[in-house]
């Protein structure tokens, strides 16, 4: 089993989403940026580091570009050999390429809002993190 750290403001997507992963992943919670970067470096510092990161792109105070990029400077400060998966969430169109270039700088993927059962298997499997 896998474990992630699925990062929105909402409530319900978080909730949605932690539901959809829950017979494949051990799913944690995160309302914001900050919370979630505090929650990855604890999971550091016990050595019990997750394997995925759901992280939403827009979040009041720290967003999910600011949150991917200290995830990654931690990581680099740490020398971390295996990085953790980040996979991007978006309610913007796939088709922005400002979005796809950053998102695909920061994490391994993205995923456009609302979320389907089947698109975020697919990213998962994709990252090696799941096996069908």
């Amino acid at each position: 089993m896998i474990k992630c750290l699925v990062v929105d403001d909402e409530v319900f997507c978080r909730e949605f989403v932690s539901t959809l992963l829950r017979s494949t992943a051990e799913c944690h919670q995160a309302s914001n940026g900050s919370d979630a970067l505090e929650k990855y470096s604890s999971a550091l510092a016990s050595s019990e580091p997750y394997d995925l990161i759901i992280l939403d792109v827009m979040m009041p105070g720290m967003n999910g570009h600011d949150a991917a990029k200290a995830i990654r400077s931690l990581e680099k400060a740490q020398k971390i050999d295996k990085k953790v998966s980040i996979v991007m969430l978006t309610a913007l169109n796939s088709a922005n390429d400002a979005m796809e270039s950053f998102c695909h700088a920061q994490s391994a993927a993205y995923l456009v809002k609302p979320v389907s059962k089947e698109g975020l298997f697919n990213v998962v499997t994709k990252l090696g993190l799941l096996k069908r």
